[in-house]
């Protein structure tokens, strides 16, 4: 109400914060009513700046979507990260023959070691976050690429696809919920 008594002060006020066209719709709002002063009309006025805003809030929107997208892959890695977790190297399962790492497990432990315990040709560890995480997005997906998993030892070597890995891995996680 303050504002509406004192207008001209209120007006500077705007002119020096705001655009030209901000103060001219105040001033429309303000003035006197008449006849022409419609929500169409208001309509017109603000036409331009509405397609903007709108805009705006669409980029801003699709910012938000990307972030989220992002945040539900991490949690998809996280997800299968906490999994390896789980299965590998269990314990508790020394010497129960179901639990060894032979067949399912041995795959999972293949896997664990060409993801993160990958070494160049001099043998120096590869410390590659874009391989791990190609490795850990295709298995996510199941694709139907086939890997060569290597022994530690260079002894056995499996050509599994990344299906197989994630069936073995699905397997051995069930079996683990199950035994608890």
């Amino acid at each position: 109400m303050g504002a509406v008594q004192n207008l001209p002060k209120s007006l500077e006020s705007i002119s020096r914060l705001y655009s030209a066209d901000f103060k001219n719709v105040v001033l429309w709002l303000v003035g006197k009513p008449s006849p022409g002063k419609t929500a169409d009309e208001l309509g017109r006025m603000l036409g331009s700046h509405i397609a903007d805003e709108v805009d705006s809030a669409l980029n801003y929107a699709d910012l938000l979507e990307s972030g989220l997208s992002k945040e539900l892959e991490n949690a998809r890695l996280v997800r299968l990260l906490c999994k390896f977790g789980f299965i590998n190297e269990r314990p508790e399962f020394d010497h129960d023959p179901r639990w060894s790492e032979t067949g399912d497990r041995y795959v999972i432990k293949l896997f664990r070691d060409h993801v993160f315990h990958a070494v160049d040709e001099t043998g120096r560890p590869l410390v590659d976050l874009s391989h791990i995480l190609s490795n850990l997005n295709k298995l996510d997906a199941g694709s139907e690429e086939r890997v060569m998993l290597t022994s530690r030892d260079a002894q056995s070597c499996l050509v599994v696809s990344y299906r197989e890995i994630k069936n073995c891995v699905e397997a051995a996680f069930q079996d683990l919920s199950r035994a608890r």
